[in-house]
């Protein structure tokens, strides 16, 4: 019975993040660690496989339960019957379990609808997914994402790269010791990993890998980074020496991998963001980049004289589009007034990074998100080398390109 309360209380938890974030756009991670706090680690799990899972698979949970309804639901109710078509669907909990518990939270949030969501639960667990979805409903997306991504690459393209975007990504590290010797060692624990085919320095492990657990964090041996990201920082070709500028710094992973790249030459970090210093000077004294100058200030407006420095990382704000894998909530956070908002922003950084960049200097733009309007569209005008990374079992989707000060 203690159990069983204990389940119910994670299931209510979960309708009150997803109102926060599903109503008043709140970020998941930081919900998920303000109100789990006090959970134990197997409750703190089922609560963020609850919330995820429905922030990926949101629009056909809906399109699957809305087919009982006889009106609108109100904010919580709509969110208990997310959470119960979830586990109906993609959870190995028994029906007449899933249903029950989510009763039980609507008869403390609110009795008198505790009826509906039994009766429509009930023809969830006694029916077939529907057969017939719209294509946003399919991909998982937005309507207004998914228009956009349909327009510039096609239904086919889309729909094939958002099968990735529906199931939990692997985590992916950049080890800075020798990786085969690594692998051995993380082999011996008895976990699955593989090397990353796109980054001389990536790892692919399973999910849910304990990261503190890992042989040599303490030591600095490795830090958490998506293989995509990393092949945005392999890009920038400058020689190792000068200054290399890295803006929008936090919470180190692209830093502490250009101070391994360019030994040699002087790392710059910039962050704007003055609660995100102590992360990342935290981090980059744990990956041995004590060496790595950092620096608080605005990428719009660098305290930094004209053409100083030889080569520029600029990982901009953005709207997170290609990392719905791993943030799910994005895809809720932004609307296209704001994504266009972003790209004025991300154009305004790129042109102060240029003025302090060096003629014949180098300078990667990153981000990840795969809009247009915050990739190519940003860099009209510019000669540049690009590339778009879709989202896959692998690697995040990600955006960059080489741009060189003439």
């Amino acid at each position: 019975m203690g159990l069983y309360k204990q389940s119910g209380s994670v299931r209510m938890l979960a309708v009150q993040v997803l109102v926060r974030v599903l109503e008043k756009k709140h970020k998941a991670d930081v919900v998920l660690e303000q109100l789990g706090v006090n959970l134990e680690p197997r409750d703190r799990g089922l609560l963020h496989e609850l919330v995820l899972g429905v922030l990926r698979r949101f629009y056909s949970l809906e399109a699957d339960f809305s087919r009982f309804l006889k009106q609108k639901p109100d904010s919580e109710a709509r969110m208990t019957l997310l959470i119960g078509t979830y586990q109906l669907r993609h959870m190995r909990v028994p029906s007449h379990a899933a249903v029950s518990e989510c009763v039980n939270v609507m008869k403390l949030l609110q009795p008198k609808a505790s009826g509906m969501i039994n009766a429509v639960l009930r023809k969830v667990a006694d029916s077939e997914q529907p057969s017939k979805l719209k294509p946003y409903q399919r991909a998982e997306l937005p309507k207004w994402i998914y228009a956009i991504w349909r327009d510039a690459w096609g239904a086919e393209v889309v729909q094939s790269f958002c099968a990735s975007l529906q199931v939990q990504p692997r985590l992916c590290v950049a080890v800075f010791m020798d990786r085969d010797t690594w692998l051995k060692q993380v082999h011996a624990m008895g976990l699955e990993a593989e090397k990353g085919e796109f980054s001389s320095y990536a790892v692919l492990l399973p999910t849910g890998t304990d990261v503190p657990s890992l042989p040599g964090f303490e030591e600095g041996f490795f830090t958490v980074i998506d293989q995509a990201a990393q092949m945005a920082v392999l890009a920038l070709d400058v020689p190792d020496q000068g200054t290399i500028l890295d803006l929008c710094a936090a919470p180190g992973g692209k830093t502490s991998l250009l101070n391994h790249r360019f030994s040699n030459a002087d790392v710059l970090a910039v962050e704007f963001n003055a609660k995100r210093m102590p992360r990342l000077k935290e981090n980059l004294k744990r990956l041995n980049a004590g060496d790595v100058n950092i620096l608080q200030a605005n990428a719009l407006n660098l305290p930094l004289s004209d053409a100083c420095v030889d080569g520029i990382v600029l990982d901009a704000p953005c709207s997170a589009s290609g990392i719905l894998r791993r943030h799910p909530d994005a895809k809720f956070l932004h609307d296209k007034d704001t994504v266009d908002a972003l790209a004025a922003v991300q154009r305004n950084m790129l042109k102060e990074a240029m003025r302090v960049l060096k003629v014949g200097g180098k300078l990667v733009y990153a981000v990840c998100s795969i809009h247009p309007q915050e990739n190519e569209h940003v860099l009209e005008g510019y000669s540049i080398e690009q590339r778009r990374l879709y989202p896959c079992d692998s690697h995040d989707g990600f955006f960059w390109a080489n741009v060189t000060k003439l």
